[in-house]
């Protein structure tokens, strides 16, 4: 069988099992919960049919049930007919890029979670995926996208976008700990590239530690590639993003989450930790916007950006003598500037000086062009203080990049 054609046997196998996955009794489900240690222990079979492939592919996809009794509980919420909300977190993958709005994981697997659980319309869908953003930005990004909505779960997909520096591990940290202190249930979902990037065994760590779901189409997909069983080729027409029925595949180990969820029993109440794996020092941030900041002075730039995602920031013009935009922020920790990054043309590197509590803090010089650039939100910690500072910020053009391009998007920070 060609691995095109194997691809489509798999996902509908994986969408018609899905109606039964969730019929069996608790001894059923069990085997489950407890396949990573049988496989530790005797020789693993191979699949001979296509349902047995099927199972396997869940098998490796479901990393951990974690502590289910948060999701039990939100299940029941939903069954129950009460408001409950479910968000997705991540970068294009959770966009939609090459599936669309409607194809999309997120989109497909609230749909399968909406009529499974759900009484109506009690259940709503948050799809907070935005295109080149790592957890870096996510964390800044969280309150304005995701808990503003309010919402019961929140998958969480970074793990293509994120490099492995402490930066990245201590962000997404932050965000699996900022959920759980608002009570949301976190689900991690692990994707790869096709060059077998993917930050995954960090956030295994974590998700270990905080006893909690996780989803690797990442070791499925490897799986199926070491077996021969399909290529990058029938899951992909680019480098990172499933094509449609590449999503509809991780959907399928999504639903097989939710088939089978129910009827593994949890270790108790869910308590969060109070250790910590790395340091999630952005736990709790926020983002200011032009909509919520004023700068003191504008200087030679004007309100509004080019961004879809972010249109209420500050925009530079080369018409003026280049004076500084001025803000002032009381009180802060970590302060963190974002802004847009393109890979060719007529931008400029940003020179900013930060004054902490009246003394020059740092005075830099950021390039908004990056071989990685294509017109995205990019981020830069610009001060980090133990204790609450005042900060004044000045921005304006580099020596030299007068004449150039250059937008500030918005500010993050921590308290």
């Amino acid at each position: 069988m060609n691995t095109k054609k194997l691809l489509a046997v798999l996902v509908s196998v994986a969408m018609c099992g899905a109606a039964f996955a969730g019929c069996g009794n608790n001894a059923d489900s069990s085997k489950a919960e407890s396949k990573a240690e049988s496989s530790s222990s005797q020789v693993e079979k191979m699949p001979e049919t296509d349902e047995e492939w099927t199972q396997a592919m869940y098998d490796k996809a479901m990393v951990s049930y974690g502590n289910t009794s948060m999701m039990q509980n939100v299940i029941k919420k939903a069954q129950s007919g009460e408001k409950v909300t479910v968000a997705y977190l991540g970068g294009s993958i959770t966009e939609g890029i090459s599936a669309g709005a409607d194809g999309c994981y997120a989109k497909l697997t609230y749909d399968y979670f909406a009529q499974k659980f759900g009484t109506g319309d009690n259940v709503q869908y948050v799809n907070a995926g935005l295109s080149g953003t790592p957890s870096k930005l996510g964390i800044l990004r969280l309150d304005r996208d995701v808990l503003a909505y309010e919402p019961d779960i929140c998958f969480i997909e970074f793990a293509v976008n994120d490099g492995m520096e402490a930066d990245y591990q201590n962000a997404y940290e932050s965000i699996v700990r900022t959920l759980l202190q608002k009570n949301i249930t976190p689900v991690l979902l692990f994707s790869v590239t096709e060059n077998d990037h993917s930050a995954q065994d960090y956030m295994k760590q974590i998700g270990e530690f905080y006893h909690l779901p996780m989803i690797s189409y990442c070791d499925a997909l490897r799986y199926l590639f070491a077996n021969n069983r399909m290529t990058w080729q029938d899951f992909s027409d680019d480098q990172s993003h499933p094509n449609t029925e590449g999503h509809k595949l991780v959907a399928s180990m999504v639903d097989y989450y939710f088939d089978t969820v129910m009827d593994v029993a949890p270790e108790g109440d869910y308590v969060m930790p109070t250790d910590t794996v790395f340091s999630p020092r952005e736990v709790d941030a926020h983002m200011y916007e032009g909509d919520s900041l004023t700068p003191t002075s504008l200087g030679s730039w004007k309100e509004g950006s080019t961004i879809a995602s972010f249109t209420n920031g500050w925009t530079y013009d080369n018409t003026g003598d280049n004076s500084p935009i001025v803000f002032e922020f009381k009180d802060k920790k970590f302060l963190y500037m974002i802004y847009k990054e393109v890979k060719q043309g007529e931008f400029g590197k940003l020179h900013v000086k930060v004054t902490a509590d009246g003394e020059v803090y740092d005075e830099s010089d950021y390039d908004t062009i990056s071989p990685s650039g294509w017109g995205n939100a990019q981020i830069q910690n610009i001060a980090m203080m133990p204790e609450a500072t005042n900060y004044t910020v000045e921005i304006s053009m580099a020596a030299g990049d007068e004449d150039k391009h250059g937008e500030v998007l918005a500010f993050g920070y921590t308290e």
